[in-house]
Protein backbone atom coordinates (compact mmCIF):
# COMPACT_ATOMS: atom_id res chain seq x y z
CA UNK A 1 0.00 0.00 0.00
CA UNK A 2 1.33 3.41 -0.97
CA UNK A 3 2.21 5.88 1.77
CA UNK A 4 1.14 9.48 1.25
CA UNK A 5 2.26 12.65 3.01
CA UNK A 6 0.54 15.99 3.46
CA UNK A 7 3.32 17.98 1.83
CA UNK A 8 6.25 17.33 -0.49
CA UNK A 9 9.84 18.42 -0.26
CA UNK A 10 11.44 19.79 -3.42
CA UNK A 11 15.14 20.11 -4.19
CA UNK A 12 15.99 23.82 -4.29
CA UNK A 13 18.06 23.59 -7.43
CA UNK A 14 17.33 26.82 -9.27
CA UNK A 15 18.79 30.20 -8.53
CA UNK A 16 16.65 33.35 -8.48
CA UNK A 17 16.08 34.27 -12.11
CA UNK A 18 15.70 37.71 -13.60
CA UNK A 19 13.71 38.04 -16.81
CA UNK A 20 15.53 40.15 -19.38
CA UNK A 21 13.35 42.04 -21.83
CA UNK A 22 15.21 42.14 -25.14
CA UNK A 23 15.03 45.14 -27.44
CA UNK A 24 13.23 47.43 -25.03
CA UNK A 25 9.59 47.28 -24.05
CA UNK A 26 6.50 49.38 -23.60
CA UNK A 27 6.06 50.53 -20.00
CA UNK A 28 3.35 49.04 -17.83
CA UNK A 29 -0.01 50.64 -18.60
CA UNK A 30 -2.14 51.44 -15.58
CA UNK A 31 -4.77 53.83 -14.31
CA UNK A 32 -5.41 55.16 -10.81
CA UNK A 33 -8.91 55.88 -9.57
CA UNK A 34 -10.80 56.70 -6.39
CA UNK A 35 -13.64 54.20 -6.04
CA UNK A 36 -16.29 54.05 -3.36
CA UNK A 37 -16.92 50.84 -1.45
CA UNK A 38 -20.49 50.75 -2.77
CA UNK A 39 -19.22 50.91 -6.39
CA UNK A 40 -16.64 48.20 -5.83
CA UNK A 41 -19.30 46.08 -4.15
CA UNK A 42 -21.61 46.58 -7.13
CA UNK A 43 -18.84 45.49 -9.53
CA UNK A 44 -18.28 42.43 -7.31
CA UNK A 45 -21.98 41.54 -7.30
CA UNK A 46 -22.16 41.91 -11.11
CA UNK A 47 -19.10 39.73 -11.68
CA UNK A 48 -17.00 42.60 -13.04
CA UNK A 49 -14.54 42.41 -10.12
CA UNK A 50 -13.08 39.17 -8.78
CA UNK A 51 -11.44 39.70 -5.39
CA UNK A 52 -10.84 35.99 -4.90
CA UNK A 53 -9.40 34.53 -8.15
CA UNK A 54 -8.15 30.95 -8.20
CA UNK A 55 -4.51 31.95 -7.84
CA UNK A 56 -5.10 33.71 -4.53
CA UNK A 57 -4.90 32.06 -1.14
CA UNK A 58 -8.09 31.76 0.90
CA UNK A 59 -9.41 34.30 3.35
CA UNK A 60 -7.18 34.19 6.44
CA UNK A 61 -8.18 37.14 8.63
CA UNK A 62 -9.90 36.60 11.96
CA UNK A 63 -12.97 38.54 13.15
CA UNK A 64 -10.95 40.98 15.22
CA UNK A 65 -8.73 42.04 12.35
CA UNK A 66 -11.70 42.28 9.99
CA UNK A 67 -13.67 44.36 12.50
CA UNK A 68 -10.80 46.80 12.93
CA UNK A 69 -10.63 47.37 9.17
CA UNK A 70 -14.34 48.30 9.20
CA UNK A 71 -13.62 50.60 12.15
CA UNK A 72 -10.78 52.26 10.20
CA UNK A 73 -13.17 52.94 7.33
CA UNK A 74 -15.75 54.50 9.63
CA UNK A 75 -13.00 56.66 11.17
CA UNK A 76 -11.87 57.68 7.66
CA UNK A 77 -8.39 56.25 8.22
CA UNK A 78 -6.45 55.80 4.91
CA UNK A 79 -6.26 52.19 3.71
CA UNK A 80 -3.33 50.90 1.58
CA UNK A 81 -3.64 50.83 -2.21
CA UNK A 82 -5.63 48.13 -3.97
CA UNK A 83 -4.07 46.66 -7.13
CA UNK A 84 -6.11 44.97 -9.84
CA UNK A 85 -5.39 43.57 -13.31
CA UNK A 86 -7.68 43.86 -16.31
CA UNK A 87 -8.64 40.63 -18.08
CA UNK A 88 -9.10 40.32 -21.85
CA UNK A 89 -12.90 40.53 -21.38
CA UNK A 90 -12.63 43.73 -19.32
CA UNK A 91 -13.17 42.13 -15.91
CA UNK A 92 -10.77 42.90 -13.07
CA UNK A 93 -8.97 40.48 -10.77
CA UNK A 94 -7.41 41.58 -7.50
CA UNK A 95 -3.63 41.22 -7.27
CA UNK A 96 -3.05 42.89 -3.94
CA UNK A 97 -5.79 43.73 -1.43
CA UNK A 98 -7.89 40.57 -1.52
CA UNK A 99 -8.31 40.30 2.25
CA UNK A 100 -9.33 43.96 2.59
CA UNK A 101 -11.88 43.90 -0.22
CA UNK A 102 -13.45 40.62 0.87
CA UNK A 103 -13.78 42.01 4.40
CA UNK A 104 -15.55 45.17 3.25
CA UNK A 105 -17.86 43.44 0.79
CA UNK A 106 -18.82 40.61 3.11
CA UNK A 107 -19.54 43.09 5.88
CA UNK A 108 -22.23 44.60 3.64
CA UNK A 109 -23.40 41.08 2.73
CA UNK A 110 -23.63 40.19 6.42
CA UNK A 111 -21.55 37.00 6.19
CA UNK A 112 -18.04 36.49 7.52
CA UNK A 113 -15.86 35.37 4.55
CA UNK A 114 -14.29 32.33 6.27
CA UNK A 115 -17.37 30.56 7.56
CA UNK A 116 -20.42 32.51 6.19
CA UNK A 117 -21.72 33.00 9.74
CA UNK A 118 -23.16 36.36 10.76
CA UNK A 119 -20.53 39.10 10.46
CA UNK A 120 -20.76 41.14 13.65
CA UNK A 121 -18.15 43.69 14.72
CA UNK A 122 -16.06 42.75 17.73
CA UNK A 123 -13.28 44.10 19.96
CA UNK A 124 -13.43 47.63 18.51
CA UNK A 125 -11.28 49.97 20.59
CA UNK A 126 -12.55 53.40 19.44
CA UNK A 127 -16.10 52.80 18.23
CA UNK A 128 -16.81 50.34 21.03
CA UNK A 129 -20.54 51.11 20.96
CA UNK A 130 -20.70 49.29 17.59
CA UNK A 131 -19.43 45.99 19.03
CA UNK A 132 -21.85 43.16 18.37
CA UNK A 133 -23.56 44.94 15.46
CA UNK A 134 -23.84 43.74 11.87
CA UNK A 135 -23.99 46.08 8.86
CA UNK A 136 -27.78 45.98 8.68
CA UNK A 137 -28.02 46.98 12.35
CA UNK A 138 -25.98 50.17 11.93
CA UNK A 139 -27.65 53.57 11.78
CA UNK A 140 -28.36 54.77 8.23
CA UNK A 141 -25.84 57.62 8.41
CA UNK A 142 -23.13 55.19 9.57
CA UNK A 143 -23.94 52.77 6.75
CA UNK A 144 -23.84 55.65 4.27
CA UNK A 145 -20.46 56.77 5.57
CA UNK A 146 -19.18 53.22 5.16
CA UNK A 147 -20.52 52.80 1.61
CA UNK A 148 -19.15 56.15 0.42
CA UNK A 149 -15.63 55.64 1.75
CA UNK A 150 -13.20 55.77 -1.20
CA UNK A 151 -10.26 53.49 -1.85
CA UNK A 152 -7.41 54.17 -4.25
CA UNK A 153 -7.31 51.45 -6.90
CA UNK A 154 -4.47 50.99 -9.39
CA UNK A 155 -5.60 48.93 -12.38
CA UNK A 156 -2.99 47.35 -14.68
CA UNK A 157 -4.43 47.26 -18.18
CA UNK A 158 -4.68 44.12 -20.27
CA UNK A 159 -2.45 45.41 -23.09
CA UNK A 160 0.57 45.74 -20.82
CA UNK A 161 3.42 43.44 -21.90
CA UNK A 162 3.07 40.10 -20.12
CA UNK A 163 6.70 39.55 -19.08
CA UNK A 164 6.84 43.07 -17.67
CA UNK A 165 3.45 42.55 -16.01
CA UNK A 166 4.77 39.37 -14.39
CA UNK A 167 7.73 41.28 -12.93
CA UNK A 168 5.43 44.05 -11.66
CA UNK A 169 3.18 41.48 -10.00
CA UNK A 170 6.21 40.01 -8.24
CA UNK A 171 7.12 43.44 -6.88
CA UNK A 172 3.57 43.99 -5.62
CA UNK A 173 3.62 40.59 -3.99
CA UNK A 174 4.22 41.80 -0.46
CA UNK A 175 1.80 39.71 1.58
CA UNK A 176 2.77 37.74 4.66
CA UNK A 177 2.80 34.63 2.46
CA UNK A 178 4.21 35.75 -0.87
CA UNK A 179 2.85 34.17 -4.02
CA UNK A 180 5.36 31.96 -5.80
CA UNK A 181 6.05 32.00 -9.56
CA UNK A 182 3.27 29.53 -10.44
CA UNK A 183 0.67 31.32 -8.32
CA UNK A 184 1.61 34.54 -10.12
CA UNK A 185 1.29 32.85 -13.53
CA UNK A 186 -2.27 31.94 -12.62
CA UNK A 187 -2.87 35.63 -12.21
CA UNK A 188 -1.10 36.89 -15.33
CA UNK A 189 -2.06 34.10 -17.75
CA UNK A 190 -5.59 33.25 -16.69
CA UNK A 191 -7.63 31.10 -19.05
CA UNK A 192 -8.57 27.49 -19.96
CA UNK A 193 -4.93 26.38 -19.65
CA UNK A 194 -5.18 26.90 -15.88
CA UNK A 195 -8.10 24.48 -15.82
CA UNK A 196 -6.00 21.91 -17.69
CA UNK A 197 -3.24 22.17 -15.07
CA UNK A 198 -5.75 21.75 -12.25
CA UNK A 199 -7.30 18.68 -13.89
CA UNK A 200 -3.96 17.00 -14.58
CA UNK A 201 -2.83 17.62 -11.00
CA UNK A 202 -5.44 15.07 -9.90
CA UNK A 203 -4.03 12.28 -12.08
CA UNK A 204 -3.67 9.26 -9.79
CA UNK A 205 -0.31 8.07 -11.16
CA UNK A 206 1.08 11.59 -10.82
CA UNK A 207 -0.08 11.84 -7.22
CA UNK A 208 1.36 8.40 -6.44
CA UNK A 209 4.72 9.39 -7.94
CA UNK A 210 4.79 12.54 -5.81
CA UNK A 211 3.62 10.68 -2.72
CA UNK A 212 0.83 13.14 -1.95
CA UNK A 213 -2.85 12.31 -2.06
CA UNK A 214 -3.99 15.91 -2.54
CA UNK A 215 -3.21 18.86 -4.78
CA UNK A 216 -0.55 21.06 -3.20
CA UNK A 217 -1.65 24.39 -1.70
CA UNK A 218 1.21 26.37 -3.25
CA UNK A 219 0.78 24.90 -6.76
CA UNK A 220 4.24 23.32 -6.97
CA UNK A 221 2.59 20.32 -8.65
CA UNK A 222 0.92 22.58 -11.23
CA UNK A 223 4.32 24.06 -12.06
CA UNK A 224 5.76 20.56 -12.55
CA UNK A 225 2.96 19.82 -15.02
CA UNK A 226 3.60 23.13 -16.80
CA UNK A 227 7.29 22.20 -17.14
CA UNK A 228 6.37 18.84 -18.66
CA UNK A 229 3.92 20.33 -21.14
CA UNK A 230 6.35 23.05 -22.23
CA UNK A 231 9.25 20.65 -22.80
CA UNK A 232 7.02 18.06 -24.48
CA UNK A 233 5.13 20.47 -26.72
CA UNK A 234 7.99 22.84 -27.59
CA UNK A 235 10.76 20.20 -27.37
CA UNK A 236 13.74 20.62 -25.09
CA UNK A 237 15.77 21.48 -28.21
CA UNK A 238 13.95 24.81 -28.33
CA UNK A 239 14.54 25.68 -24.69
CA UNK A 240 16.04 29.08 -23.87
CA UNK A 241 16.84 30.27 -20.37
CA UNK A 242 15.76 31.57 -17.97
CA UNK A 243 13.32 28.83 -16.99
CA UNK A 244 10.87 31.37 -15.59
CA UNK A 245 10.59 33.16 -18.92
CA UNK A 246 10.36 29.85 -20.84
CA UNK A 247 7.41 28.76 -18.71
CA UNK A 248 5.78 32.19 -18.82
CA UNK A 249 5.97 32.25 -22.61
CA UNK A 250 4.50 28.79 -23.02
CA UNK A 251 1.65 29.51 -20.62
CA UNK A 252 0.88 32.78 -22.38
CA UNK A 253 0.81 31.10 -25.81
CA UNK A 254 -1.60 28.43 -24.61
CA UNK A 255 -3.74 30.35 -22.13
CA UNK A 256 -6.81 29.87 -24.38
CA UNK A 257 -5.97 26.30 -25.36
CA UNK A 258 -8.54 24.45 -27.46
CA UNK A 259 -10.14 21.04 -26.96
CA UNK A 260 -8.00 19.19 -29.52
CA UNK A 261 -4.68 20.29 -28.06
CA UNK A 262 -5.96 19.75 -24.53
CA UNK A 263 -6.73 16.15 -25.42
CA UNK A 264 -3.30 15.67 -27.01
CA UNK A 265 -1.41 17.07 -24.01
CA UNK A 266 -3.57 15.18 -21.51
CA UNK A 267 -2.87 11.90 -23.31
CA UNK A 268 0.89 12.54 -23.32
CA UNK A 269 0.93 13.51 -19.64
CA UNK A 270 -1.06 10.49 -18.50
CA UNK A 271 1.12 8.19 -20.60
CA UNK A 272 4.29 9.61 -19.03
CA UNK A 273 2.98 9.47 -15.46
CA UNK A 274 1.82 5.86 -15.90
CA UNK A 275 5.26 4.75 -17.11
CA UNK A 276 7.03 6.83 -14.45
CA UNK A 277 5.01 5.09 -11.76
CA UNK A 278 5.48 1.67 -13.39
CA UNK A 279 9.28 2.00 -13.46
CA UNK A 280 10.03 4.07 -10.36
CA UNK A 281 6.92 3.89 -8.16
CA UNK A 282 7.06 6.30 -5.20
CA UNK A 283 10.76 6.99 -5.93
CA UNK A 284 9.94 8.70 -9.22
CA UNK A 285 11.67 12.03 -9.88
CA UNK A 286 14.10 11.51 -7.03
CA UNK A 287 17.83 10.85 -7.04
CA UNK A 288 19.37 7.64 -5.73
CA UNK A 289 22.62 8.28 -3.85
CA UNK A 290 25.30 5.68 -3.26
CA UNK A 291 26.44 4.86 0.23
CA UNK A 292 29.70 6.17 1.69
CA UNK A 293 32.54 5.01 3.93
CA UNK A 294 30.46 6.14 6.91
CA UNK A 295 27.28 4.44 5.77
CA UNK A 296 27.56 1.88 2.99
CA UNK A 297 23.80 1.78 2.41
CA UNK A 298 22.54 3.85 -0.53
CA UNK A 299 18.96 5.08 -0.81
CA UNK A 300 16.52 7.25 -2.72
CA UNK A 301 16.37 10.88 -1.65
CA UNK A 302 13.04 12.11 -0.29
CA UNK A 303 12.91 15.43 -2.16
CA UNK A 304 11.45 15.69 -5.67
CA UNK A 305 14.04 16.94 -8.16
CA UNK A 306 12.42 19.11 -10.83
CA UNK A 307 15.24 18.59 -13.32
CA UNK A 308 14.88 14.80 -13.04
CA UNK A 309 11.11 15.13 -13.40
CA UNK A 310 11.65 16.94 -16.71
CA UNK A 311 13.85 14.29 -18.30
CA UNK A 312 12.09 11.19 -16.93
CA UNK A 313 8.65 12.36 -18.03
CA UNK A 314 9.81 13.55 -21.45
CA UNK A 315 11.79 10.35 -22.04
CA UNK A 316 8.75 8.14 -21.54
CA UNK A 317 6.68 10.11 -24.07
CA UNK A 318 9.04 8.76 -26.75
CA UNK A 319 8.18 5.10 -26.12
CA UNK A 320 5.18 2.83 -25.97
CA UNK A 321 4.27 0.97 -22.81
CA UNK A 322 5.11 -2.40 -24.39
CA UNK A 323 8.69 -1.19 -24.93
CA UNK A 324 9.23 0.13 -21.40
CA UNK A 325 7.65 -2.44 -19.09
CA UNK A 326 9.94 -5.39 -19.98
CA UNK A 327 12.98 -3.15 -19.42
CA UNK A 328 11.83 -1.48 -16.20
CA UNK A 329 14.57 -2.89 -13.96
CA UNK A 330 17.34 -2.09 -16.43
CA UNK A 331 15.99 1.44 -16.97
CA UNK A 332 16.04 2.02 -13.22
CA UNK A 333 19.63 0.74 -13.00
CA UNK A 334 20.76 3.00 -15.83
CA UNK A 335 19.06 5.95 -14.17
CA UNK A 336 20.93 5.32 -10.91
CA UNK A 337 24.24 4.99 -12.76
CA UNK A 338 23.65 8.19 -14.71
CA UNK A 339 22.78 10.21 -11.57
CA UNK A 340 25.92 9.07 -9.74
CA UNK A 341 28.64 8.22 -12.28
CA UNK A 342 28.18 10.98 -14.87
CA UNK A 343 29.65 14.09 -13.20
CA UNK A 344 28.24 16.44 -15.83
CA UNK A 345 24.73 15.01 -15.50
CA UNK A 346 24.97 15.13 -11.72
CA UNK A 347 25.90 18.81 -11.96
CA UNK A 348 23.07 19.46 -14.43
CA UNK A 349 20.42 18.22 -11.98
CA UNK A 350 21.74 19.97 -8.87
CA UNK A 351 23.18 23.39 -9.78
CA UNK A 352 21.81 26.14 -11.98
CA UNK A 353 19.38 23.73 -13.60
CA UNK A 354 17.74 26.50 -15.63
CA UNK A 355 20.98 27.05 -17.58
CA UNK A 356 20.47 26.17 -21.25
CA UNK A 357 23.60 24.03 -21.71
CA UNK A 358 22.90 22.03 -18.53
CA UNK A 359 19.27 21.57 -19.55
CA UNK A 360 20.16 20.29 -23.02
CA UNK A 361 22.83 17.99 -21.61
CA UNK A 362 20.58 16.21 -19.14
CA UNK A 363 17.88 15.60 -21.76
CA UNK A 364 20.37 14.27 -24.31
CA UNK A 365 22.14 12.12 -21.71
CA UNK A 366 18.95 10.45 -20.54
CA UNK A 367 17.69 10.04 -24.11
CA UNK A 368 20.92 8.23 -25.01
CA UNK A 369 20.65 5.91 -21.98
CA UNK A 370 17.04 5.03 -22.81
CA UNK A 371 17.97 4.31 -26.41
CA UNK A 372 20.76 2.00 -25.27
CA UNK A 373 18.37 0.01 -23.08
CA UNK A 374 15.11 0.11 -25.04
CA UNK A 375 16.21 0.90 -28.59
CA UNK A 376 14.73 3.45 -30.94
CA UNK A 377 11.35 4.90 -30.00
CA UNK A 378 8.44 3.20 -31.74
CA UNK A 379 7.02 6.63 -32.39
CA UNK A 380 10.21 7.97 -33.97
CA UNK A 381 8.83 8.70 -37.43
CA UNK A 382 10.77 11.08 -39.66
CA UNK A 383 8.89 10.67 -42.93
CA UNK A 384 5.32 11.58 -43.78
CA UNK A 385 3.07 8.92 -45.27
CA UNK A 386 2.43 8.89 -49.03
CA UNK A 387 -1.31 9.18 -48.46
CA UNK A 388 -0.81 12.54 -46.76
CA UNK A 389 1.25 13.81 -49.70
CA UNK A 390 -1.48 12.78 -52.16
CA UNK A 391 -4.18 14.44 -50.08
CA UNK A 392 -2.24 17.69 -49.71
CA UNK A 393 -1.36 17.82 -53.41
CA UNK A 394 -4.99 17.29 -54.38
CA UNK A 395 -6.15 19.96 -51.94
CA UNK A 396 -3.62 22.69 -52.79
CA UNK A 397 -0.72 21.91 -55.21
CA UNK A 398 1.24 25.01 -54.27
CA UNK A 399 4.75 25.04 -52.83
CA UNK A 400 4.56 26.61 -49.38
CA UNK A 401 8.22 27.65 -49.59
CA UNK A 402 8.45 29.46 -52.94
CA UNK A 403 4.72 30.02 -53.51
CA UNK A 404 4.72 28.56 -57.05
CA UNK A 405 2.46 25.82 -58.38
CA UNK A 406 3.81 22.25 -58.24
CA UNK A 407 3.22 20.65 -61.66
CA UNK A 408 3.28 16.98 -60.67
CA UNK A 409 3.13 14.92 -57.53
CA UNK A 410 6.47 13.39 -58.41
CA UNK A 411 8.04 16.81 -57.85
CA UNK A 412 6.69 17.41 -54.37
CA UNK A 413 7.50 16.39 -50.82
CA UNK A 414 5.83 16.91 -47.49
CA UNK A 415 8.09 19.15 -45.43
CA UNK A 416 8.35 19.68 -41.66
CA UNK A 417 7.41 23.31 -40.93
CA UNK A 418 9.46 23.12 -37.72
CA UNK A 419 12.45 20.92 -38.61
CA UNK A 420 12.48 17.41 -37.20
CA UNK A 421 15.98 18.09 -35.86
CA UNK A 422 14.56 20.86 -33.70
CA UNK A 423 11.77 18.77 -32.26
CA UNK A 424 9.17 19.24 -34.99
CA UNK A 425 6.50 16.53 -35.02
CA UNK A 426 5.75 14.31 -38.01
CA UNK A 427 2.05 15.05 -38.14
CA UNK A 428 -0.51 17.07 -40.10
CA UNK A 429 -0.16 20.17 -37.91
CA UNK A 430 3.56 20.45 -38.78
CA UNK A 431 3.30 19.54 -42.48
CA UNK A 432 3.49 21.64 -45.64
CA UNK A 433 3.79 20.76 -49.33
CA UNK A 434 6.94 21.87 -51.17
CA UNK A 435 8.95 21.36 -54.36
CA UNK A 436 11.70 18.77 -53.87
CA UNK A 437 14.27 21.45 -54.76
CA UNK A 438 12.80 23.99 -52.34
CA UNK A 439 12.69 21.45 -49.55
CA UNK A 440 16.31 20.41 -50.16
CA UNK A 441 17.43 24.04 -50.27
CA UNK A 442 15.66 24.71 -46.99
CA UNK A 443 17.27 21.64 -45.38
CA UNK A 444 20.74 22.80 -46.41
CA UNK A 445 20.21 26.09 -44.58
CA UNK A 446 19.55 24.38 -41.22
Amino acid sequence: MEEFVDDIEFVEDEEEEVIKIEGGFDPIIFSTSQRRIQDLNSDYANGDLDPRPSFQRGYVWDRTKASRLVESVLLNVPIPLIYTAEESDGREVVIDGQQRLLTLMHFIKGEFPRDTKKFRLSKLSVLSDLNGKSYEELDEDVKRRFRQYTLTVIKIHQNSQDDVKFEIFERLNTGSVKLNAQELRNCVYRGPFNELLRNLANDQNFRSCLGSSRVLDRMQDAELILRFLAFYDRSFLNYNSPMKSFLNGYMNENRNIGAEKTEKLTKAFKHATELSHTVFGSNAFRKFSYGSSKSTSGDWEKAVNRALFDVVMWGFTQYEKRQIVPCADTIRDEFILLCNDDAEFKDAITQGTGDKSRTLYRFEAWRARLKTVVGSPASEQRSFEAQMRQSMFKSDPRCKICGQMIRSMDDCEVDHIMPYSKGGATDQSNAQLAHRHCNRSKSNQH
